[in-house]
């Protein structure tokens, strides 16, 4: 869950524009009617707003530096040299998995045990609420985070309530379920108002995701639970439990069908007309049985397993072939989809992004885009003395379209290959930032999956994209 510019309030006030022309000329009397009628409007803005919030301004709908072809996946799929080569088998990605993710909790060869060790619960409890108190300094009303409320998580984070051999409950999420670093909805943030980046959201998982649950909260609202990605605090309201055999029996299912749209609809019956829920890219359900139109899966429903029905459409029948055109496909069915620190609101953020396009392919990268980094192999780690000319020739001479990564603190990138000399990137990104008129910075939002160069943010105070890489890394 990371962020490209870690800055202050959502609100986004429109660019500076020039006065748009009328269709027909106003009357004397009119103009001095809609010159007050603005100016109260905007003394209203200005009484109303914190004193502390910034001004954001809209970006512009298409960036100047991509062209409307760009942004679609035909244009990058004709430039590769090989789109349909397979780049990995379904056992070398097997081989990856095990390899490479620090938190896989379950695999074919794991024995599930029913009891999990207390100690290391606490530890993980006590490294989360640490994790806050650095980067949770404000409440969302722009005032320092009081030592009170610190107390109240830990309280009912009821550390003192865990036994030394832990009972593990085997569940799921019944629907994009919010995963916490503390017992609480309460929005922190590292800067002032800065509320779109909740620091105490760490991640959101979809219906179905197997989850171990360990704890619960002082409060009886929360759980804590591990997956195959992260950790963290759960709502008891949205996740269930099933018996062990039940959970294991799900997944290790022997067909799966998979999700391959930003967002997928689930039915309750095979007429699609009772709607139970909706799905991300790359979620996988055990296959039941199939219709001419849908596929009959297996999905959690309170405390039970249930049936329920997706369309062909916009699903397949287990993990698609990984190759370069298959990348660009789901990778260009994200463009525009909203972002979300943290998949806010069951949306993406830029390492969710990178997360879910490869889980159509059956991997199994990490949340976090730093241990993305990590778990790729590595192309060029650059230099803090590159020009901004050196490492975009690097990114063209050694990237691999498709299924590189471009990697810089704060943000992860999909290179998708070289246009006019230039390379470019697939990315979820909230803003950038352009010199202003007075010497300081104005903020520009983006806050959607878009294709740019890697220009973007140039002679900014923090620097272009290509200014702050520090790694070039592929998913293989």
């Amino acid at each position: 869950m990371n962020q490209l510019v870690t800055t202050h309030a959502p609100v986004c006030y429109p660019k500076k524009q020039a006065t748009q022309p009328y269709a027909g000329e106003a009357s004397a009397i009119t103009k001095p009617i809609l010159s007050l009628l603005l100016f109260v409007f905007i003394c209203i803005n200005l009484f109303a707003r914190n004193p502390l919030e910034p001004t954001h301004y809209a970006a512009p709908a298409r960036l100047e530096c991509t062209s409307p072809e760009m942004n679609t996946a035909g244009y990058w799929i004709s430039r590769h040299p090989h789109p349909d080569s397979l780049i990995l088998t379904s056992s070398q990605i097997a081989k990856f998995n095990a390899r490479t993710n620090p938190y896989s909790i379950y695999t074919k060869n794991t024995s599930y045990s029913s009891y999990f060790s207390g100690s290391t619960i606490k530890t993980q409890i006590k490294d989360l609420l640490k994790t806050i108190s650095g980067v949770g300094v404000y409440d969302s009303s722009g005032a320092k985070v009081s030592q009170a409320l610190r107390d109240s998580l830990r309280k009912n984070a009821n550390i003192d309530g865990i036994p030394l051999r832990v009972k593990v409950r085997f569940g799921f999420p019944v629907t994009v379920a919010r995963q916490r670093y503390a017992p609480s909805m309460v929005n922190l943030n590292k800067k002032v108002l800065d509320i779109e980046f909740d620091e105490m959201q760490n991640s959101g998982y979809d219906i179905g995701h197997p989850t171990m649950f360990y704890h619960t909260s002082a409060d009886g609202k929360w759980v804590y639970g591990a997956c195959n990605t992260s950790v963290g605090w759960y709502l008891l309201s949205e996740v269930c439990f099933v018996s062990q055999q039940d959970w294991v029996s799900y997944l290790s299912a022997p067909q799966k069908v998979l999700s391959l749209k930003a967002r997928a609809d689930i039915w309750k019956d095979a007429a699609a007309t009772q709607y139970l829920t909706y799905c991300r890219m790359g979620t996988a359900f055990p296959l039941l049985s199939e219709t001419a139109d849908y596929y009959q899966i297996q999905v959690p429903v309170k405390d039970s397993l249930s049936i329920a029905y997706i369309a062909k459409e916009d699903a397949s029948l287990g993990y698609l072939p990984y190759t370069a055109r298959n990348v660009y496909k789901q990778a260009f069915s994200m463009l525009n989809m909203p972002y979300g620190w943290g998949d806010t609101d069951g949306d993406y953020d830029c390492s969710s992004l990178i997360m879910h396009i490869f889980a159509c392919f059956g991997f199994n990268l990490p949340r976090n885009g730093r241990q993305q980094a990590k778990a790729t192999k590595l192309l060029h780690d650059f230099g803090p003395v590159d020009s901004e000319t050196t490492r975009d020739k690097i990114v063209t001479q050694k990237g691999i379209p498709g299924i590189s990564l471009l990697r810089m603190d704060g943000h992860i990138m999909l290179y998708l290959g070289e246009s006019g000399g230039k390379a470019y990137a697939l990315h979820d990104i909230w803003g950038y930032r352009k010199p202003g008129a007075d010497g300081e910075n104005e903020i520009y939002v983006i806050n959607k999956t878009v294709v740019t160069d890697l220009y973007l943010g140039q002679n900014s105070l923090r620097g272009s994209l290509l200014k702050r890489l520090t790694h070039l890394c592929t998913v293989k």
